[in-house]
């Protein structure tokens, strides 16, 4: 069997529903769609339905495409993500803001809601007010000199070990989360009209929210920079 580079699978858990998707990858084209619903009054996720859901499709795309589910995007919908808002100013800058500038503030409010917030995961990053020389903007000016700056952040997290308890049991397919994406974070950015989960989850990873940061864990000289910002200054 080949690997899955030719498609993308997306993979919704929620205490009432779980979905699994695969789609081409240079096509729009649903070529698997198994979704199930869960009777319970319970606001948790159930793992061993989950688990049964996986045994039923997993095997059952890769003998039918012939191909290997090595990573998939992970949708969850639940009630236990928590959002954290963080303010980080740079004063007495006097220069026009760079890539370094904002790598340097961004991984400094990483670092300080990490430490806030121990055994937490951070799943989206967003900035949600640029504050240059006392004027707010919604997006980064290009070029922009000031004197001072700031950035309002908000980090939403959800609880490190409810991630690990969904990665342990890929593992046991063998496949990897590419991306974890929450749902609520979806329904808020939308439109009411968008109601399609995996459409508006994968213009998500796709980058369409430009003050989405994206943490890259590759390494760099920069350790620990945002490949999007890095991306959009280089």
């Amino acid at each position: 069997m080949n690997s899955d580079k030719d498609f993308k699978s997306y993979l919704l858990v929620s205490p009432k529903k779980i979905a699994i998707l695969v789609k081409e990858e240079l096509n729009p084209k649903e070529i698997y769609k198994k979704e199930i619903f869960v009777h319970t009054e319970s606001n948790s996720i159930n793992l061993e339905f989950l688990s049964h859901f996986l045994d039923e499709n997993i095997f059952k795309i890769e003998k039918t495409f012939k191909r290997f589910i090595k990573n998939i995007y992970l949708i969850i919908d639940t009630n236990d993500f928590l959002p954290i808002k963080i303010s980080i100013r740079k004063k007495d800058h006097n220069n026009t803001i760079d890539t370094k500038n904002l790598i340097y503030l961004l991984n400094e409010a990483k670092d300080q809601c990490q430490k806030t917030l121990e055994n937490q995961r951070i799943v989206h990053t967003t900035i949600e007010n640029y504050l240059i020389d006392n004027i707010s903007y919604s997006s980064l000016p290009e070029n922009k000199e000031c004197g001072n700056f700031s950035l309002d952040i908000k980090f939403i997290c959800i609880s490190d070990k409810f991630i690990k308890n969904l990665e342990n049991i890929l593992k046991r397919y063998h496949i990897s989360v590419n991306q974890a994406v929450s749902v609520e974070y979806l329904n808020q950015y939308f439109s009411q009209n968008e109601h399609k989960i995996f459409d508006m989850a994968e213009k998500i990873i796709s980058g369409c929210n430009e003050n989405e940061i994206i943490f890259s864990n590759k390494s760099s000289k920069n350790k620990g920079f945002f490949e999007k910002f890095f991306n959009l200054f280089s």
